[in-house]
């Protein structure tokens, strides 16, 4: 079934940005393509995989049956933020009317992220679309890799649940993220998946090229609360469809990176520091069984 005709019908451009992701990144793709995606035609949208600056250039093993077919690209002048590679692909690579960005390129998508995002902008014309994240393991993975969970320990454990073949076992082997443990019903800090309309990002911005760090620093926080803080902002929350984390030594998963640093990067851009956003959202559904167990968090 299509969501949309073609003359009407938006077109999502999902950009990806990796950097030496060569176990994670394959993942991530598979997610982001039917026939892993649900209820949704590859002909609404576009995957672009940003290549910034891996030591050995990604490429993509084995993307037969994957559709759309995943486009790889080199980020020209690679910088150890990601948020250059994320802007540039948005501006100079992307065909899409409507945006996907996702900062890290280790993070699986739910098998309906893509068609429920479709859904809520052909709902509303000024969208910001946003999801949750999870990461995959037994607790946040800056407790987790402390108590031996690493690359393959999460490997044994994605095996085991039957993914890919049953798309919902993600939900059954992961937690909520830090940056949501708020919960689907209070205000979050962050998305790793989020979409808003092209005119949206000429209008307000794309990733603010003041954060150098590598990995970015707070640059998605900062994005998201700028967005979700807009005048008259129309914010929807997807109710089921989520990121699911890989381990792979991120500088801010890892706790490798202590916030201090974070936010004294923050601070030397901004002449204050980080204020958690607070905003109201419409919600997306329904729910699905697979993602009860996170909608019960936040209630009480």
């Amino acid at each position: 079934m299509r969501l949309f005709s073609r003359k009407r019908r938006p077109f999502l451009s999902v950009i990806i940005c990796i950097n030496n992701m060569a176990r994670e990144a394959p993942r991530t793709i598979l997610s982001a393509c039917r026939p892993y995606q649900q209820n949704v035609s590859s002909e609404d949208y576009e995957v672009i995989v940003v290549d910034n600056g891996s030591a050995v250039p990604f490429t993509l093993r084995n993307s037969a049956g994957l559709s759309p077919a995943p486009r790889i690209v080199s980020m020209p002048d690679p910088q150890p933020s990601p948020v250059f590679a994320l802007n540039w692909a948005a501006r100079h690579v992307a065909k899409g009317t409507h945006i996907l960005f996702a900062i890290d390129g280790a993070r699986i998508f739910s098998d309906q992220l893509i068609a429920n995002m479709l859904k809520a902008h052909s709902m509303c014309a000024d969208a910001f679309v946003y999801t949750l994240g999870c990461h995959l393991g037994p607790s946040v993975q800056m407790v987790s890799t402390t108590q031996g969970y690493n690359e393959a320990v999460e490997d044994r454990l994605i095996a085991d649940s039957g993914w890919p073949s049953k798309p919902s076992a993600l939900y059954d082997i992961s937690v909520f993220a830090g940056s949501s443990t708020n919960g689907f019903w209070n205000p979050i800090v962050e998305s790793n998946a989020f979409s808003l309309p092209r005119h949206l990002l000429d209008a307000i911005g794309g990733y603010h090229t003041g954060f150098i760090s590598p990995g970015g620093g707070l640059a998605n926080l900062e994005i998201f609360a700028r967005y979700v803080q807009r005048p008259d902002a129309k914010n929807v929350c997807l109710l089921s469809d989520m990121t699911f984390h890989q381990v792979h030594g991120g500088i801010a998963t890892s706790g490798k990176v202590q916030f201090s640093t974070f936010d004294a990067e923050y601070r030397s851009i901004f002449q204050r520091g980080y204020v958690q956003p607070s905003f109201e959202a419409i919600y997306l559904g329904p729910l699905r069984p697979e993602a009860a167990k996170f909608a019960r968090i936040g209630l009480l």
